[in-house]
């Protein structure tokens, strides 16, 4: 304990004081609120259980891969451009049997001149179009292809992007992607696992049957379902929700009701949010595309989360448990398929990484010189560049 608190004991005696003050009102501001909770998690009990099954489970196994990718938090700007960097790779398993394993790291180069906002969504994109087409690829090697977040996803980040500042090369990377989602979608053999999921769609859909004050519009889904379900057991969002509309609209619906006093400027602002990016980039068929999609919550150990996987409704429940259910699917541990946290403890940038790169970058343009263009290096390398991470 004394070591645990010895930052502490340096502080001087009036600011120690004012601080286990402040530590005593915030805890009880989170005892009160978690008391809260626990109420209001009491209450969803019976709105879930009528909806939960048992995991079908059996001994026949199927060959699966992961795939997954990285990418440098920060962006520096030692050279004149921007640099990152980001890999992509895969894992395939059978069973216990690991068989397969592919890698790739790539450089991300931009000018400055671009804007930063601009440049790390754009490197957001490149990366995703790199995943996509490297599960593309193991689509011939193996029964089931798992991808990290939902299938559509970088498209809602790329409204971010201000429609003056979307170029050739990011509606060419838009299109590209769009298209192999669509072709792994088609598949029938590619499911995505949604990791940090945000759904609250369960409170998006009680503010539509209980209206505003409902107080599960605050509340993430996975907390609801890991305090609700057993080990071994699904949740189809579909026996809740129905297949009126997408599970986007459901957490938009929650998302206003937080901030809107209307339910019908509610549910207008939520039709208008989950189109808002098949609208923006005109793509023909992607309302139809955003409603193949639909989701299932699995709970495999008491001691892990839920685990929120997204599919394609062209993959029926029992196929999609055939491949669940298999032995070895999930690590007990976090609750996600074995291959998928195989492939994410492989791909990992390190946080300095991108300046060791860059570094070695510089070594080597200066080597290959060899002390020609004194001036200009200087410029270059001191005076056009402020050298520091983004």
């Amino acid at each position: 304990m004394a070591e645990e608190y010895f930052e502490w004991q340096l502080l001087p005696h009036d600011l120690k004081a004012s601080f286990f003050h402040e530590a005593d009102k915030e805890s009880r501001f989170l005892a009160e609120r978690i008391q809260q909770l626990s109420e209001h998690l009491e209450k969803a009990v019976p709105i879930i259980k009528p909806h939960l099954q048992r995991l079908k489970t059996h001994n026949r196994l199927h060959t699966v891969s992961a795939v997954d990718g990285s990418r440098s938090p920060k962006l520096s700007e030692r050279l004149g451009a921007r640099y990152g960097v980001y890999s992509v790779g895969s894992v395939t398993v059978y069973g216990l049997e690991r068989r397969d394993e592919i890698l790739k790291g790539s450089v991300f180069k931009r000018r400055q001149a671009l804007s930063r906002d601009v440049s790390k969504h754009l490197f957001d994109l490149l990366m995703t179009n790199a995943e996509r087409k490297l599960a593309l690829e193991m689509l011939g090697k193996a029964d089931l292809v798992v991808i990290d977040g939902s299938f559509l996803g970088f498209l809602t980040k790329s409204l971010r992007i201000k429609s003056e500042e979307i170029s050739e090369e990011i509606a060419r990377t838009l299109d590209e992607t769009v298209g192999i989602t669509r072709d792994l979608m088609d598949s029938g053999n590619v499911i995505s696992v949604v990791k940090r999921s945000p759904s609250k769609a369960i409170g998006g859909h009680l503010v539509l049957r209980d209206g505003l004050e409902t107080p599960f519009k605050y509340i993430l889904d996975r907390f609801i379902l890991s305090f609700i379900m057993e080990p071994g057991s699904v949740f189809y969002y579909e026996d809740l929700l129905g297949e009126a509309h997408p599970i986007s609209y459901y957490n938009a619906v929650a998302a206003h009701a937080q901030r809107l006093t209307s339910l019908e400027d509610v549910e207008m602002r939520a039709r208008r949010d989950i189109y808002a990016p098949i609208q923006r980039f005109r793509y023909e068929g992607g309302e139809e595309l955003l409603r193949r999609l639909t989701r299932v919550q699995v709970r495999v150990s008491a001691s892990a989360p839920t685990c929120e996987i997204e599919y394609p409704r062209n993959i029926s429940r029992a196929r999609l448990e055939e491949w669940l259910g298999q032995p070895h699917f999930f690590s007990h541990g976090t609750g996600l398929p074995v291959a998928l946290d195989l492939v994410d403890s492989l791909v990992g940038i390190p946080s300095r990484f991108t300046d060791e790169f860059v570094a070695e970058l510089e070594a080597r343009t200066l080597d290959r010189l060899g002390g020609r263009d004194f001036e200009v290096l200087k410029l270059f390398f001191a005076y056009l560049n402020p050298q520091k991470p983004i």
